[in-house]
């Protein structure tokens, strides 16, 4: 049951997060796609980076790497400039498999409810106590996927960052 809860929290937490914190630029239509990229970012001084991404690619020795009991290394990533007022942190990395195409979305990384104290997460430490982490790609462990497209042309994976911040009205103290 906890799993359970766990993970209706995390599709609401990230429901929440985008709804609060991202401006959609096109007006919602009825339809079962979702397009995972339509977001404005509100905080242009907060930055996302990572020590194996150089000029908008992923270096070579952070790709397919091997899975050891179905884990994978994560990459390491780091962030700045957290604005005021956040009380939580959630990480996506996503890929859509058909180039043409954003109606399927693989999820490579997810992770949520890390403190806005944290500023890093180093290379393969990912999967910590301190926050929730999700399925890998396949959905057989929760873990990292790296990223390993074998198909012809450049592939492009989103890492996207989320800020969370908890608002109290009067009527809630």
């Amino acid at each position: 049951m906890k799993k359970v809860n766990a993970i209706w929290g995390v599709l609401l937490w990230i429901t929440t997060a985008v709804i609060l914190f991202n401006s959609c630029k096109n007006p919602a239509k009825a339809s079962s796609f979702t397009n995972y990229d339509d977001f404005e970012t509100l905080h242009s001084d907060f930055k996302l980076q990572s020590k194996a991404v150089e000029n908008g690619k992923l270096l070579d020795s952070y790709k397919c790497e091997e899975k050891i009991n179905d884990i994978e290394n994560s990459i390491p990533l780091s962030w700045s400039n957290i604005p005021e007022g956040t009380n939580s942190l959630a990480i996506v990395m996503y890929h859509y498999p058909k180039k043409d195409s954003k109606t399927e979305v693989n999820s490579y990384l997810l992770l949520w409810g890390i403190a806005p104290t944290v500023t890093e997460i180093p290379y393969k430490m990912a999967n910590n106590p301190n926050w929730y982490m999700g399925a890998n790609k396949d959905g057989t462990a929760v873990s990292y996927t790296s990223p390993c497209s074998k198909g012809p042309g450049e592939h492009s994976y989103t890492i996207t960052i989320c800020l969370k911040r908890y608002t109290q009205s009067a009527s809630e103290s």
